[in-house]
């Protein structure tokens, strides 16, 4: 099992001061977490202000020259609302300056208006999608130019510089959570799969993940050598009821936070659910990683045997949250909960895409 902290940002100012400040701290953090032995650090992108990052690419690669073993990602990147010249040379720049630590996790996103304001339609989104991370295939391992003819893009004698250090391509995780095809897809390519704990609908792992499985077969994928990763909030402490109740309050304010965004459109569905839901019942329904670290052991075996997890990604302490607070609940987690499925594992080698 690996652990890894997703930044998928909320701004406050009351508590982060200035916006400076605040990159500062989570900069900070991302160094603190190659000290505690934390496998990844990713950086999410959207476009809403005071929400995830415009161009994780920067963030990352900052991320990448200030640390030296973790993993330095996306959670995730938008590939429909880009043109995949400039994605395949941000991030293939991102494994170089990471020296290989690339883990490059791909989406489509859920905010209508940000397709409305990069003038992408939306209803395209899962073409483009599909038609980018083919071009990022190409370009990453073709040996000098090449020409891509797609649907939504016509490339013509391209070359990528630099190409990523990782062979063939860096590791993808494809997401999926909202639509069964999403899942297939992932499989079908032989990705890794992201997927999330606290949707709506947590049923949806029940057939979704078997069926990523089933599509990984089919294709002549190994399952022994991907990864299926969850993303779920997490706040740790040493005393069970403080994390619950100080865990409750940075989730609910994320959530509240996180509908108004979705809300731009009352048609999206996920508006009304993160607009009322409460995190103690999303936790006490197995969906969030908040409590003592026994109880936190408890739970991530538990996601194992549920859903066959490899890898558990968190947001941690969103909402809010001091910067020694986050920085204590990540300790904890480190020293307490991250060894427990360390010490009987053996190392397996991981296809890198």
């Amino acid at each position: 099992m690996r652990f890894g902290i997703t930044y998928n940002l909320e701004y406050v100012p009351e508590v982060h001061k200035t916006e400076k400040r605040y990159m500062d701290l989570i900069l900070e953090q991302t160094m603190l977490l190659d000290r505690l032995g934390y496998d990844a650090a990713w950086y999410s992108e959207h476009h809403t202000g005071r929400y995830s990052f415009g161009n994780p690419a920067v963030m990352a690669a900052a991320a990448a020259v200030k640390t030296e073993n973790i993993k330095i990602g996306t959670g995730v990147s938008l590939l429909p609302l880009h043109n995949p010249v400039l994605l395949a040379e941000e991030f293939a720049l991102v494994d170089v300056l990471s020296n290989g630590r690339l883990e490059y996790g791909i989406g489509r996103g859920y905010i209508p208006h940000e397709y409305g304001w990069l003038e992408v339609p939306m209803a395209e989104s899962h073409s483009r999608y599909h038609e980018i991370m083919d071009f990022l295939e190409q370009v990453w391992t073709a040996e000098g130019k090449t020409d891509f003819n797609g649907k939504h893009f016509q490339i013509n004698d391209y070359q990528c510089f630099p190409k990523p250090i990782q062979k063939p391509i860096p590791a993808i995780y494809a997401s999926a959570g909202g639509s069964m095809e999403s899942f297939v897809w992932a499989g079908e390519k032989g990705y890794h799969l992201g997927t999330a704990l606290f949707l709506p609908d947590i049923s949806v792992l029940e057939t979704g993940i078997p069926a990523y499985e089933e599509a990984l077969a089919k294709n002549g994928h190994d399952r022994s050598q991907v990864e299926v990763m969850a993303i779920t909030q997490m706040f740790c402490h040493r005393d069970h009821e403080r994390a619950l109740a100080e865990g409750r309050i940075y989730a609910n304010n994320y959530y509240r936070h996180f509908a108004v965004l979705s809300g731009a459109t009352e048609k999206n569905p996920i508006y009304p659910y993160y607009s009322t839901v409460d995190a103690l019942d999303l936790n006490a329904n197995g969906q969030l990683l908040l409590g003592s670290p026994e109880a936190l052991i408890e739970r991530i075996s538990q996601y194992q045997e549920d859903y066959g997890l490899d890898y558990m990604m968190m947001e941690i302490a969103q909402g809010g949250a001091e910067h020694e607070v986050i920085c204590e609940a990540l300790e904890t987690f480190a020293a307490e909960v991250m060894p427990h499925f360390r010490k009987a594992e053996a190392p397996r080698e991981k296809m890198t895409a």
